[in-house]
């Protein structure tokens, strides 16, 4: 088993690399910092094994670390400084693939942490998904979705249901700048239409869907001539850049043709454009409470009497391309 430790103080990387240096039928893999390091060392030379430290997994983007060790098999081991801070993780934490154990722990005892999780390891599907059946959509339409906390998990289950001809699909997922080329693979792993980072000036075109950039641009439409994406620098709008709100305001022009989403998230960002899409004629989605890992943009849009339809998580998906789609002629 390789084994890659990430953990931004140097002195407990090496204490880490020392331990594992010692352990039978284990070898160590990279040392690195960061998370972002992690992430693609991790995509492109996957070990079987990832020793995490307690405070990089306590960072917002660890989420999106996840979901990339879910797609590829790789099992997650998340060292605390001591046992009593086991108990102040996240609960969010503790899932499948994910152990715990503290830094006080013997060389014996993080080996069989080790193995436990390799052991329990299952094999993973990291190929795209094809849709379930063949659909055709109306020319000009628009899909966009918002999303934050938590919205790593929800995009992959939302965009599985995604045919390579989709509709045109723009989205806002609150994350760091170093972190979203890596995001935009992650997605276009699990969905049959193609994934990417969202350029200036990109015609909006059926079977891509486009991912907002880092933090230094707003993603939004630009509604004259033929729809393209459009990266505006500007302030920060609901608390984010770039923002939901950003994303749905720009489209109000165009509304009639827009089907527009607003997935998990911490706060209110995509409330108030969801409104304003919903009085322009646009159909618009929130996620439901029960299936929200955080249920505070889509309340938010849903109390200020943005959302048409309330539905679980794995209906979004569908119902986005249903709203979107008309029979065949053939």
């Amino acid at each position: 088993m390789r084994v890659m430790i990430a953990d931004e103080r140097k002195e407990t990387r090496n204490r880490l690399a020392a331990a594992v240096g010692q352990m039978r039928a284990v070898s160590l893999g990279a040392c690195v910092s960061n998370l972002s390091e992690t992430y693609h060392i991790a995509e492109s030379r996957p070990p079987q094994a990832v020793i995490v430290a307690e405070a990089l997994a306590r960072l917002a983007e660890f989420e999106v670390l996840l979901m990339l060790f879910k797609a590829l098999g790789i099992r997650c081991v998340v060292v605390s400084e001591t046992a009593a801070g086991m108990a102040r993780l996240p609960p969010s934490l503790i899932r499948e693939g994910v152990a715990v154990t503290h830094s006080d722990a013997s060389v014996e005892d993080l080996r069989q942490c080790l193995l436990r999780v390799h052991l329990g390891r299952t094999s993973q599907n990291a190929s795209r998904k094809q849709s379930d059946s063949e659909m055709t959509f109306q020319h000009g339409r628009l899909v966009l979705l918002g999303a934050s906390t938590g919205g790593v998990d929800a995009l992959v289950k939302v965009l599985e249901a995604f045919p390579p001809n989709c509709p045109p699909t723009l989205i806002v997922q609150h994350t760091s700048e170093s972190f979203s080329s890596g995001l935009a693979r992650l997605l276009d792993r699990n969905t049959a239409a193609t994934v990417e980072e969202a350029q200036d000036q990109e015609p909006l075109v059926p079977g891509r869907v486009l991912l907002a950039p880092g933090k230094t641009h707003h993603l939004e439409v630009g509604v004259t001539g033929a729809l393209r994406c459009r990266l505006r620098e500007g302030p920060l709008q609901a608390g984010h850049r770039p923002s939901v709100d950003a994303l749905f305001m720009s489209a109000v022009p165009v509304a009639s043709r827009v089907c527009a989403a607003i997935l998990t998230g911490m706060g209110r960002d995509g409330a108030e454009g969801m409104l304003a899409l919903h009085r322009a004629g646009a159909h618009t989605i929130g996620q439901d409470e029960k299936t929200s890992l955080v249920y505070g943009m889509p309340r938010a849009a849903y109390e200020l009497g943005g959302v048409r339809d309330r539905l679980p998580l794995d209906s979004i998906g569908r119902a986005v391309l249903e709203n979107c789609s008309r029979r065949s002629a053939a």
